[in-house]
């Protein structure tokens, strides 16, 4: 029992460590932001109408995220200086030292010790439960590597075409390669989700923003209800993702940063720092994976409305988006260098003049990603093949009948989650009666991303995000308790719904082994290396090479020149 209880409290220790960090960082920008940005000229503490130190962990996180992406452009990411880099970041917090006075009691309410002690506390038992994710051997891993052992490298998509589709996620995970264990790599995800269930569970009790507040107890109720149903449950709600994948971070972000935006949408009240922030925001998805592109709707039409409606100029907009514009210079750059193309795999964005771009390489991955996400864009070009056909093929096939069933099981779950919210939401609350303009912009919002996502792959761990939005999105027709709910209640359900979050699994494993799961692959070898042409190597079967930066499943021989600052990687034949 006591190794249990010091494993727990290492454990702990050890995240708490990494949250407060990205929280510094966090709140140092921020107060960047109020001195060269809002002159000052907004005192509040809120960050988009939640309590500024919840969104700290996020804006830190976009924050180093970015200026490691621009580091490397100099330096490798294992450097020895970057630590003292590291706490240089921290200085901005020395701009205000005023700190809030707090008594004891309020020290440790129920709020702070729900927010920093249970809710960690109970997600960091999935750590001895995890495990690495399929691509992260595939090749996360090992772009990561690369990352560490090297500056860019110009045509790096050539060394494995995976690598062109690099996440903000690689950069941020490169640098987490701590000790004898890459726990940190699962702390990282567990950053986001420590995110969402803070953010939920502030709204539910410390708001009078009535959109969040309903929105927070949809997903909450959505959470509880995520347990069961067919197959055992599993209804398109966020989840621990194994290490390596980034879904369930994009899925919160998209959640979290379309309601806010809608919000802000209907009610066209906006701080300028508000612009900052989703600014931020929405391009951090993007950053993190592509396919979160469709929020960016969401962002142009309220700088639209609020440009029609006189209150911002365009040119105090794009004054607010300077970080951002920064940040979206770096990494297009960084796209172009590294896969020839602006926004890899889009065909129509590369340029095949690069002496480092393969061309018809990336036609070749666009028809890749599609049939491996089951996506309906194959059918759609096709002059044999309709919507019916994909329809059965996804829910329905016969070859893939594991992956169909596990479809099915999800989607149904979900239809029956929505019919279980809206029948609460029939008893226990009035109805908010929205203007026909909001609700066209509600639907039309919900019919793009469901549109793309059938285009371009509606696998359920694509979905979360969207599932979740519309979810949250039932909160908006909610004006009032039409049936007194005790807050002890709601207290009831967020802790029970948080405690079912991580797998039985995951408790047994805790409770019985009472150390992380992970293995550590820099020092156990899981392949006898065939050499293809020196240095080049791919396992002898499968194919992830875990982290082997001579190892590739390229076909073609790759060069390397080395002659002059930046490394260049080419293909011969």
């Amino acid at each position: 029992m006591i190794d249990l209880i010091l494993f727990a409290l290492t454990l702990y220790g050890k995240y708490i460590i990494f949250f407060l960090y990205l929280s510094l960082l966090g709140r140092g920008s921020h107060l960047i932001f109020k001195k060269y940005l809002l002159k000052k000229s907004e005192k509040s503490n809120l960050i988009l109408e939640t309590r500024a130190i919840i969104f700290y962990p996020i804006i830190g996180t976009i924050i180093l995220g970015n200026v490691l992406l621009t580091l490397h452009y100099f330096i490798k990411l294992n450097n020895k200086f970057l630590p003292i880099i590291a706490l240089i970041l921290l200085l901005p917090n020395f701009l205000e030292l005023k700190l809030a006075s707090q008594s004891f009691t309020k020290l440790f309410s129920i709020q702070n010790m729900t927010l920093y002690l249970i809710i960690p506390g109970i997600l960091l038992i999935s750590s001895s439960d995890i495990n690495f994710h399929y691509d992260a051997a595939y090749y996360h891993l090992n772009h990561q590597n690369w990352l560490r052992e090297s500056n860019l490298i110009i045509g790096t998509v050539n060394i494995f075409w995976p690598f062109g589709m690099s996440s903000i996620f690689e950069y941020l995970s490169s640098v987490l390669w701590f000790g004898n264990s890459l726990i940190y790599l699962h702390f990282l995800n567990l950053i986001f989700i420590h995110f969402f269930f803070s953010f939920i569970f502030t709204h539910l009790f410390n708001t009078k923003n009535s959109n969040l507040k309903y929105s927070s107890l949809m997903l909450l109720v959505f959470s509880f209800i995520d347990n069961f149903g067919i197959s055992g449950g599993r209804n398109g709600f966020i989840y621990i993702q194994e290490i390596g994948k980034q879904d369930t971070a994009v899925a919160i972000l998209y959640c979290i940063t379309s309601i806010l935006l809608l919000d802000k949408i209907q009610k066209l009240s906006v701080l300028k720092s508000d612009i900052i922030y989703f600014s931020l925001l929405v391009f951090f998805i993007f950053e993190i994976k592509v396919s979160g592109v469709i929020i960016f709707s969401l962002y142009f039409l309220l700088l639209f409305l609020l440009i029609k409606n006189k209150h911002f100029e365009i040119k105090k907009i794009l004054s607010l988006q300077v970080p951002t514009i920064l940040f979206g210079v770096m990494w297009s750059f960084k796209s172009i260098l590294t896969t020839g193309c602006l926004i890899y795999p889009l065909s129509f964005t590369c340029y095949e003049s690069f002496w480092w771009y393969e061309p018809g390489s990336t036609e070749r991955v666009e028809e890749y990603t599609t049939a491996t996400s089951f996506s309906y864009m194959e059918y759609f070009l096709s002059d044999n093949l309709n919507f019916i056909d994909w329809f059965n093929d996804f829910f329905f096939s016969s070859s893939n009948s594991t992956f169909s069933s596990y479809y099915l099981a999800v989607y149904s779950n979900f239809l029956i989650s929505i019919f279980v919210l809206l029948l609460i939401k029939k008893i226990l609350f009035n109805n908010n009666l929205l203007n026909l303009k909001f609700k066209v912009i509600i639907s039309s919002y919900v019919f793009l991303s469901i549109l793309y996502l059938v285009f371009y792959g509606p696998i359920p761990r694509y979905s979360m995000g969207i599932l979740c939005t519309i979810i949250a999105i039932i909160g908006f027709f909610i004006d009032s308790d039409r049936v007194f709910v005790p807050k002890t209640l709601v207290i009831i359900l967020f802790i029970v719904s948080l405690g079912l979050f991580p797998r039985l699994s995951s408790y047994q494993a805790f409770l019985t082994n009472g150390d992380i799961s992970l293995f550590d692959p820099r020092v156990e070898n899981q392949y006898n290396e065939v050499i293809k042409v020196s240095p080049w190597i791919r396992p002898d079967s499968g194919d992830r090479c875990w982290i082997n930066i001579n190892c590739t499943m390229e076909t073609k021989n790759i060069v390397i020149i080395e002659e002059d600052f930046f490394k260049v990687a080419y293909k011969e034949g």
